[in-house]
């Protein structure tokens, strides 16, 4: 390991359980607080040594604030996208006149054609998160990849299906 790398794993070794304790209290997830605060380590890893070893403690905390702030709009991001993919006139019971029937009868079929176009993994992870409830946790064990990458898949699922809803949409 180089000299960095020594010096960089002492600075986690010594700070670890303060920035994961730091990052639990924002984000109010220890699964999501150990995987920022590792993937700060992994890209503090390629950066380099910024020279004394304060320094490096200032740098490691404010990547790890950072990162926090990162997730925190890429998770608004997410959830504003993921609210605006199904109008409420896709999912209307009972409609005022027979033209709004049929319309809401098309967006679902829209949807459903928008979903045969995703790979089957993308189209089941969706329908697990949007009709069954699954969290984004349990989904990244079920297919064995980061929360990131499930917030990920989920953002191009709801970007895909909002633009072949987009004729659909009420956007009042």
């Amino acid at each position: 390991m180089s000299f960095w790398g020594n010096t960089l794993a002492k600075l986690f070794e010594d700070h670890r359980r303060q920035l994961v304790a730091m990052v639990v209290r924002r984000v109010r997830d220890r699964e999501i607080a150990a995987e920022l605060v590792q993937d700060v380590y992994a890209r503090l890893m390629q950066s380099g040594d910024c020279g004394a070893e304060e320094a490096n403690t200032k740098v490691l905390y404010a990547s790890v604030r950072n990162a926090v702030i990162d997730h925190h709009r890429s998770t608004y991001g997410r959830a504003h996208a993921m609210n605006g993919i199904l109008p409420s006139q896709l999912w209307l019971c009972e409609t005022t006149s027979p033209q709004e029937h049929a319309e809401s009868r098309q967006a679902l079929s829209a949807l459903d054609r928008a979903l045969l176009e995703l790979s089957p993994k993308a189209r089941e992870m969706f329908i697990l998160h949007r009709v069954d409830g699954i969290p984004n946790t349990k989904l990244a064990k079920k297919y064995g990849i980061s929360v990131s990458a499930v917030e990920k898949q989920l953002a191009r699922t709801m970007r895909h299906c909002q633009e072949r809803l987009a004729a659909y949409r009420n956007d009042d």
